[in-house]
């Protein structure tokens, strides 16, 4: 007897992949388009970019919030894909919210990035500020997306 795959770990599965591969990327690329100058060009971002983001995931400072948030995020979208509403609801509102949401929240988990910056570096807090808005904004809406794909808990 062939057993199929447990469906409700899929969406979490796939919001940990995103959590931990996608955020990070976009956080480093809104980063590093913030500071063309950091590089030695497109060509050498592309090498940099990866390392760059594998560097702040194992970076201290944002482990009280990015570990919680790594636990909490999975456990709070089962909830949510159980609603009915989340499903009903047309998929551009639930793009829209999960992207307002998700900036909010991008924002909090670098907090401590964020204020380190305030003090070291003219304007470099605004940056964090930003990197963690775009993170947080395309980190939600792929999760949120990845849950209505697979439908209804």
């Amino acid at each position: 007897m062939k057993t199929e795959p447990n469906q409700s770990l899929i969406p979490t599965i796939g919001a940990l992949i995103v959590m931990l591969i996608v955020a990070p990327l976009v956080a480093t690329t809104t980063l590093v388009c913030c500071h063309p100058d950091w590089g030695g060009g497109v060509e050498q971002a592309i090498f940099d970019i990866p390392i760059m983001a594998l560097f702040g995931l194992i970076t201290v400072p944002l482990w009280p919030t990015y570990i919680p948030a790594i636990v909490l995020t999975p456990l709070m979208m089962r909830r949510v894909a159980a609603w009915q509403s989340f499903h009903s609801t047309p998929l551009p509102v639930v793009i829209l919210f999960s992207m307002i949401i998700g900036s909010l929240f991008g924002v909090l988990i670098l907090a401590p990035v964020i204020v380190m910056s305030i003090h070291h570096n003219e304007g470099l807090y605004r940056d964090w500020i930003f990197a963690g808005a775009v993170s947080g904004a395309v980190t939600l809406t792929c999760i949120c997306v990845i849950h209505r794909r697979s439908g209804p808990g």
